[in-house]
């Protein structure tokens, strides 16, 4: 098996959160609260000035601890999806990008995982939502319910990841047509997190999994519509390959 990692495109953005963290948020508030203690601001104005820089810094943490964690949710997925190629039939596999950029004309995505092998092609994209996702294939947004420890309810909607799917199977088609191979693409939805319950109508076509050994079984188990040569495999690896510069 033939494996094809990109970086994590998480990686370097909680990097770069955590800096911004500490230096525009922490060290300042740490620098201005000994300002204060040190000078006892017996002026009312420069206490209360003090005062509101300190908050809009707090105000600014909690907005990039915000950010920082719906990240690393994202990074938190893309790993439980990557430690899956262990468990994959590599008799029955060729090739595994991750995190794979792709682009035809000006449509563009980034693919959490594609496996090339004789039973076909395969998109996986991976989701680390957490709660109740309910929603049905033509939904534009699905709803996610949460329930927190304080007994407090929250729901909100998020984009419907089929969506997405469907764009980065047609452009992997286009591109594939391109250069003379019509190939089925098959696709699927995984969410990682295990603090979560699907109520999903996705159709037949959209498989979604929940639990890692249930998608683990569905790639081994894999029919293929339209089963490839060795020879085909190599050829649509190296046009993969080719397309994201690799």
């Amino acid at each position: 098996m033939q494996i094809f990692r990109n970086k994590n495109p998480y990686y370097r953005k909680l990097i770069v959160l955590s800096a911004a963290r500490i230096m525009l948020v922490v060290l300042p508030v740490f620098a201005l609260s000994l300002v204060f203690w040190r000078l006892h601001l017996a002026n009312y104005l420069e206490a209360a000035g003090f005062a509101v820089m300190i908050a809009a810094m707090l105000i600014t943490y909690a907005v990039l601890s915000r950010r920082y964690r719906i990240l690393l949710s994202g990074h938190n997925g893309e790993r439980a999806l990557f430690k899956i190629i262990k468990h994959i039939n590599r008799g029955g596999t060729y090739a595994v990008f991750t995190n794979l950029p792709v682009s035809y004309k000006k449509s563009r995505s980034e693919i959490d995982m594609l496996l090339i092998g004789e039973r076909g092609l395969l998109i996986i994209e991976v989701k680390n939502h957490s709660g109740i996702i309910i929603g049905d294939a033509g939904d534009d947004f699905w709803i996610q319910r949460k329930k927190y420890r304080e007994g407090k309810n929250a729901e909100k909607k998020i984009i419907n990841p089929l969506i997405q799917l469907r764009r980065q199977r047609g452009i992997i088609k286009a591109l594939l047509a391109e250069h003379g191979y019509d190939i089925w693409v098959e696709n699927a939805l995984y969410f990682s997190n295990p603090n979560v319950k699907l109520k999903l109508n996705a159709g037949k076509n959209n498989r979604t999994f929940s639990s890692q050994g249930k998608l683990v079984k569905f790639i081994n188990s894999m029919k293929p519509r339209q089963p490839l040569s060795k020879r085909e495999c190599k050829r649509v690896v190296e046009i993969i390959k080719d397309m994201s510069g690799q």
